[in-house]
C-alpha cells in the first residue's frame, strides 16, 4: 500500500485538530448535507429562547414568568424519541417555560424546524406532542419552522373505524414571510428569520449571499441588543449564508471578521480554519506567520501547525 506523503500525514494532523471541533459547534459545513442548518437553527434557538418565544409565541411571552428561567429539556426528548431517526433530529427543541399563574405552573414549547420535504413531518409533531405531553405532564404547545422552499401543513388527521384524529400544530413558514415586515420588526428574532428568508433568497449565489449578510450585519447593529445576544445573531447569520466559503468576496468576510472582534471561541475557531485551509495550499510556514501577524498566541500556532516553538519565534 502506498505510504501518505509527509505533506498529507501533516495535513491529517491538522485536519484531526480542528475538523472535528468545529463540526461539533455546526460551524463545518462539509459532508454534514442539509444537517448544518438544523445545528445553526438549534443553536441559535436555544441561545436566544426569550426572544424566540416573544416572535413565535406573544400570547406566551405575556403570560411567562420571567422571574424563574426557562428550562431546555435536552434529556427528555431524545429520550422518548426512535432510534431509526437518532443523528437526523438534531433540530427539535423542547422548552419548559413557566407561566405567572402559580409556582408549578409552566408551558412545554416543542419547536421542530424542517428545510427538506417530509411526508412525516405531520405524524412526528403529533407524537411529540402526546409523548411531550405523557412525560413533563404539563401543557404543550407545537411549533413546526419550515425554513425550506416546502409545502405548509398543518395537521395530522387520522380515523379508524369511528375513531378520528385531528391535531393541529403551528407552522412558520420563511419562504412566506414578508422581508420589509420583517426588517420593520423591532423584536431581535425577526432578523433571523430574515437570514433565514435571504438564504432562501440567495440560492447559492455567493454575491448575492454577501450583499445580503451586510444588509443584516447593519440590522443588528440598529437593533442596539446586548453585545453577546448580537454575536450570537450575528453568528447565525454568518453560519445560514455560509459566509465562510471561500467564493464569498473577500472584502465581505473582512468585514465579518473586523466585526466579530472581540473575538469569542466560536470566532476563533473560524479563523483558525481558515488559517489552516489557506496552510494546506501555500504551506504550513505562511499559514503560522498569517497566524501569527493576527495576533495567535505562539501555543495556539504551535498546536495547529506542528511548528516548533523556535520556527514560530522566528516569524517574528
Amino acid at each position: 500500500m502506498k505510504r501518505p506523503s509527509p505533506s498529507k500525514k501533516r495535513r491529517d494532523k491538522i485536519k484531526g485538530t480542528w475538523y472535528n471541533v468545529l463540526q461539533v459547534k455546526g460551524m463545518e459545513l462539509r459532508d454534514m448535507g442539509e444537517k448544518w442548518i438544523d445545528r445553526a437553527w438549534k443553536d441559535c434557538i436555544t441561545e436566544n429562547v426569550d426572544d424566540a418565544v416573544l416572535f413565535f409565541k406573544p400570547d406566551l411571552a405575556a403570560d411567562r414568568d420571567y422571574s424563574r428561567k426557562p428550562l431546555l429539556v435536552p434529556n427528555e426528548y431524545p429520550a422518548i424519541d426512535s432510534e431509526s431517526d437518532k443523528g437526523m433530529r438534531i433540530s427539535d427543541v423542547v422548552i419548559s417555560i413557566p407561566l405567572k399563574t402559580g409556582a408549578d405552573q409552566r408551558v412545554a414549547f416543542h419547536i421542530e424546524q424542517q428545510h427538506e420535504p417530509d411526508k412525516d413531518l405531520p405524524l412526528r409533531m403529533f407524537q411529540g406532542y402526546y409523548r411531550m405531553s405523557d412525560r413533563l405532564r404539563v401543557p404543550v404547545t407545537s411549533l413546526a419552522i419550515l425554513t425550506g422552499n416546502i409545502k405548509p401543513v398543518n395537521a395530522y388527521i387520522t380515523s379508524c373505524y369511528g375513531t378520528e384524529l385531528n391535531f393541529k400544530f403551528g407552522v412558520y413558514h420563511v419562504a412566506n414571510a414578508d422581508a420589509e415586515e420583517l426588517k420593520r420588526d423591532g423584536r431581535i428574532f425577526a432578523i433571523v428569520i430574515l437570514a433565514a428568508k435571504r438564504m432562501l433568497d440567495a440560492g447559492d449565489n455567493p454575491r448575492e449571499r454577501g450583499k445580503y449578510s451586510l444588509e443584516l450585519l447593519n440590522l443588528t447593529r440598529e437593533r442596539g441588543c446586548g453585545a453577546g445576544k448580537m454575536r450570537d445573531i450575528q453568528r447565525f447569520i454568518y453560519r445560514i449564508l455560509r459566509i465562510g466559503d471561500k467564493n464569498i468576496d473577500p472584502k465581505v468576510r473582512e468585514v465579518w471578521k473586523m466585526q466579530l472582534i472581540p473575538i469569542d471561541e466560536a470566532v476563533m475557531e473560524i479563523r483558525i480554519r481558515d488559517a489552516v485551509e489557506e496552510g494546506m495550499e501555500r504551506g504550513v510556514e505562511k499559514v503560522a506567520r498569517k497566524m501569527f501577524a493576527d495576533g495567535f498566541p505562539a501555543e495556539t500556532i504551535r498546536k495547529y501547525t506542528g511548528l516548533d516553538e523556535d520556527d514560530i519565534l522566528a516569524l517574528s
